[in-house]
């Protein structure tokens, strides 16, 4: 029923169903960078309860109405959402410049049991458990239990399993014994793919086994030049019957698999290797590589059971669209963290499988602290895409590397043909790129990131932002025009504080980095970017004291998200306290409603910080609340009723700051990791961030009602640690346990990287750079 009113909304409203659907008309305006009014009418959806008290896993009795709230499932090289027609896989795109988006795979791994079984009265359970990546269903039958697993492997990564595990009961006729049970299933992969032209299926025998094969091309190429050819597809699959038989004696596995990937012959070795594979024991190998993440690291809360499902949640879908880190064949290149994740992609409102300033801003801090090592692949994908983006600046007359606002297979610029503003205006994207290596060197000194393309991004970016500014000579600060803030509400601004701070950084990044490069890389003139980002224009009001969003801002404008905020966190921008708090109260009460998350995430960030606890709790029960949708804990770009994007892991990544760097504390910089104030989430009895990577060295912060702590379990002989309290020094060492008694901050430093001066990282001076700032 709610399918048909949703195609037929005016049926609806003339049934008189407009209380029970509350069907509103509201406007979607931009998408994380597109500026564009779409009308479209949403209705309010009903979410169906989680039951499970175990905090790994939710469960349920009856799915969501609304498929969009499906979960997925995922490994990093193929993802698809549960019961959807459509698997996707990592670097797989089809259309043309704006219409390129990812390219649906027909879902031959979608095996279903018959409505026979999952229907009343056998109350089935469907469970997503986030620990072990799998998704099951369980209907306990008069005869028998059946259990359906379906997960994308997270070590054999070609590959998506349906295992349907059928367990008799003991019976007490002995009749009985001798009959057969019955079990019906379907194969749904939906239609004919629109983005690949699949060759027709053909049958073949491997390993005794009747299997299906498909090879195909994507129809359309993102770019002529930089992709000439279509990309080859090609997948196998196990042939699906209509029923299997199990003998009542007799407890039995079924396992139907799906491969996929560009290579044939990966694609059909892996598939022959799990047809080898014991069903057991292949599940078993699955979550071996699941334990192991979780093992590197996490955040647990006690007391607050919803909490601790989001942030179990988020970290699963994070975990599934990043690649393994173990593969039983070696892994593609890996194509970057979109804003709805590998598993969806494929419609505008999904974002299309696109890359955007929400990696490196909302998603990317939190991963580094925990897993430094996708947090370099991120990295990566830029890098892999580089000489897109000088082709770009010098397209724009322009130096150095201009990064696209969206990006997809190729690094063109990917954004619709809807919003040519956005992408020619909202450069910042560059900016937050080389922020991200900033947090990175911070967190890693990883010297071999920079001989591996490190010291050429970051003094290229550099390079761009030192031929965007401009002199003016009547105040002698550099300005940069004709740009886009955060806030898409205002285009085609000049000096957009967040962008300038940005471009200031860059500019400083890359005159350290000159440094620890020097034996190996060769630095054009590093001292003249400091002088630039020395001088950039900082727009700032003496009377009112807070920082105008850009040069010409009229005050009580209203705004789309965060922006001038952003510069006391994550920036990290100095300034008095009370600036900070005027930024936060002004910008918070012009701030539109219908803003992202994120929003509230950064503004509970600051609360923190200027020690307005009940103002940041209350804008932290903001971040989550009324996006994130029952059962599974999908996030929604929107609070309902609305929707957006769906599985939005750039909100996600804004909640996790929240908790890490809010009311975990931590602060990242380059010559320091420090702990501020950690204290407990609200009403939660206890917070552990397990996992800290900071210089090779393994920590874990402990956050109770009585004390907190933090252990440390490994160091790198490298890079030994010492913590200060602000009276004593402590020698961090493994095995040591340090209780953390008062406020902080807890600042924690090795030895010095190199001989090289820590940037000024201070802009807006109207004169010289004093010599050896």
């Amino acid at each position: 029923m709610w399918n048909f009113l949703a195609r037929n909304k005016q049926v609806a409203a003339m049934m008189g169903l407009l209380a029970a659907a509350a069907l509103m008309v509201i406007y979607l305006t931009t998408r994380s960078g597109g500026s564009h009014n779409v009308r479209v009418v949403e209705h309010l959806i009903a979410e169906t309860e989680d039951v499970s008290d175990d905090a790994h896993i939710f469960s349920t009795h009856s799915l969501p109405s609304d498929d969009r709230f499906m979960p997925s499932i995922g490994n990093g090289h193929i993802a698809t959402n549960v019961f959807s027609d459509t698997v996707y896989m990592n670097g797989l795109y089809n259309g043309r410049k704006g219409e390129s988006r990812r390219a649906r795979i027909p879902a031959w791994a979608n095996v279903r049991l018959k409505s026979t079984l999952t229907n009343h009265p056998y109350s089935p359970v469907y469970s997503l458990d986030t620990k072990h990546g799998v998704f099951q269903v369980t209907v306990d039958r008069d005869r028998s239990v059946v259990t359906q697993r379906i997960y994308a492997h997270k070590y054999y990564t070609r590959t998506i399993v349906n295992q349907i595990y059928v367990e008799p009961k003991t019976h007490a006729d002995p009749n009985f014994v001798h009959h057969e049970i019955w079990i019906a299933i379907s194969q749904m992969p939906g239609p004919e793919s629109k983005d690949i032209a699949f060759e027709s299926p053909i049958p073949e025998i491997i390993e005794n086994t009747i299997v299906w094969k498909a090879c195909g091309k994507t129809r359309e190429t993102e770019d002529p030049v930089y992709q000439p050819l279509p990309v080859d597809v090609c997948a196998y699959w196990t042939s699906v019957p209509d029923h299997l038989v199990v003998p009542h004696f007799r407890s039995r596995v079924f396992t139907f698999v799906m491969t996929v990937d560009k290579n044939e012959t990966v694609a059909r070795q892996e598939f022959v290797k799990i047809l080898q594979e014991d069903g057991e024991e292949l599940f078993e190998k699955h979550v071996q590589q699941w334990v192991r993440l979780y093992q590197q690291g996490g955040l647990e809360i006690e007391g607050h059971l919803q909490l601790a499902k989001i942030v179990h949640g988020i970290w699963y879908y994070f975990l599934s669209s990043l690649p393994s880190e173990e593969s039983y064949l070696p892994l593609d290149r890996f194509y970057g963290l979109s804003p709805t994740g590998l598993a969806r992609g494929g419609t505008f409102d999904d974002y299309e499988g696109h890359n955007f300033w929400d990696t490196e801003i909302w998603m990317f801090p939190s991963i580094l602290m925990l897993y430094p090592r996708y947090a370099r692949k991120l990295l990566q994908y830029r890098l892999d895409n580089a000489y897109v983006a000088s082709e770009l600046a010098k397209l724009t007359g322009n130096k150095g590397y201009r990064f696209p606002w969206e990006s997809a297979y190729t690094g063109v610029e990917v954004i619709q043909p809807c919003c040519p503003d956005v992408a020619e205006f909202e450069q910042h994207v560059t900016g937050c790129i080389s922020f991200a290596a900033r947090q990175y060197l911070a967190v890693t000194r990883d010297e071999d990131w920079l001989k591996h393309g490190g010291c050429s991004i970051v003094t290229n970016i550099a390079d761009f932002w030192a031929s965007r500014a401009v002199i003016n000579y009547t105040n002698g600060l550099y300005d940069i025009e004709n740009v886009m803030g955060p806030d898409e509400d205002h285009s085609n601004v000049t000096n957009s504080v967040f962008t300038n701070v940005v471009a200031g950084y860059s500019l400083y990044l890359a005159q350290y980095v000159s440094c620890l490069c020097k034996s190996y890389y060769m630095a054009k003139a590093p001292d003249h970017w400091a002088d630039i980002a020395w001088s950039l224009a900082m727009p700032y009001d003496e009377t009112l004291d807070y920082h105008p969003q850009f040069q010409g801002y009229k005050r009580g404008e209203s705004i789309k998200q965060a922006d001038a905020v952003l510069l006391g966190f994550p920036l990290q921008y100095p300034m008095n306290i009370s600036t900070r708090a005027n930024d936060l109260n002004y910008y918070e009460s012009v701030t539109r409603g219908t803003g992202p998350a994120m929003t509230w995430s950064m503004h509970s960030i600051g609360q923190l910080d200027i020690e307005n606890h009940l103002k940041a709790a209350e804008l932290f029960n903001k971040t989550f609340e009324g996006y994130v949708r029952e059962p599974f804990k999908v996030w929604s770009e929107y609070r309902r009723p609305r929707v957006g994007a769906v599985n939005f892991h750039t909100a996600m990544g804004g909640f996790l700051q929240t908790l890490v760097f809010g009311y975990g504390g931590l602060r990242v910089a380059l010559d320091r990791l420090e702990l501020r104030r950690p204290q407990l989430p609200p009403a939660a009895t206890r917070f552990k961030i397990r996992g800290i990577k900071y210089l090779g060295s393994n920590l874990t912060l402990d956050i109770g009602v009585m004390e907190t702590t933090l252990t440390v379990s490994s160091v790198d002989d490298n890079w030994p640690l010492i913590m200060n309290n602000g009276k004593y020094n402590v020698t961090l060492v493994p095995g040591l346990t340090v209780t953390l008694s008062g406020a902080g901050p807890f600042t924690i430093r090795s030895v010095p990287w190199k001989d090289c001066k820590l940037p000024a990282d201070k802009i807006g001076q109207n004169y010289l750079r004093p010599i050896g700032l």
